[in-house]
This record gives structure tokens, C-alpha cells and sequence, in this order.
């Protein structure tokens, strides 16, 4: 019986695009290529991009709202990081193109703080194009 629905099971392997080729999908902590295609030309760099597509990001009080993360990381200070490299604050996404960008993540402290070791607030991760 599972002979015959092989070749069916096959064929959906077949087809589906490979998984490297699929977009993110967009999301309250994602920010993704095809996003920051469709806003510009209203934005010039990668702080515009986070500003105009999820400001909350960069409010301090909003920061406690968003999913994972805790009240206490409201006043904190959010780090970007680049190829696992802390590039230092906010003020970092003014100096990154928006046309080489192809995600944006926002993360909590305690996701920030296991990936790349102790750090006193959130982060944002910067995917650049390849």
C-alpha cells in the first residue's frame, strides 16, 4: 500500500521550491526583504526601516510589550548585531544601506545574552544580502 502513494509523495518533494530559496515570513520580531522592498523609497538606511515598520522596536517602553520579553528590559539598552559581532547601539542601523539589507530581527536580552554572552538589553540582528 505505501508503494502506491510513493510516487505521489515524490513528486510533492519534487515541486516544493527548495528550502533555501523560501523568504522568511514576516512578523512582530522579523522585519524582511521583501518589506523593505515595498517601503521605499521612504527609507534610506536600516534605522528608517525598523522606524517605519515596527517603531516599537525602538521606543523603550514598547520594548516590554513585545512577545519574549520582560518588563524590567524596558529601559535597557538595545545592541545591533552584525555577523555575530555587537556593533554597539541603535545609532549603527543610520550607517547600513537599506538595499543590502535582507532581514531585521528583534530578540530579547535573554536571547541576545545566550547567543553571543552578557549583554544589558535587547538586540536587533542584521541579516545583510550576500
Amino acid at each position: 500500500m505505501i508503494q502506491r502513494f510513493l510516487p505521489t509523495l515524490c513528486l510533492a518533494l519534487l515541486s516544493a521550491p527548495p528550502l533555501a530559496a523560501q523568504e522568511p515570513r514576516s512578523s512582530s520580531k522579523l522585519i524582511t526583504e521583501s518589506e523593505i522592498d515595498r517601503a521605499r523609497p521612504n527609507v534610506a538606511n536600516a534605522f528608517d526601516v525598523v522606524q517605519l515598520l515596527r517603531p516599537r522596536w525602538l521606543r523603550s517602553r514598547d520594548i516590554a510589550r513585545l512577545p519574549g520579553v520582560r518588563n524590567d528590559m524596558a529601559m535597557e539598552r538595545i545592541h545591533v548585531y552584525i555577523d555575530d559581532r555587537d556593533m554597539g547601539d541603535v545609532e549603527y542601523l543610520k550607517s547600513i544601506p537599506a538595499e543590502q539589507i535582507y532581514t531585521l530581527k528583534f530578540v530579547s536580552m535573554t536571547e541576545a545574552g545566550s547567543r553571543f554572552g552578557p549583554t544589558d538589553g535587547p538586540g536587533i540582528l542584521v541579516t545583510l544580502k550576500r
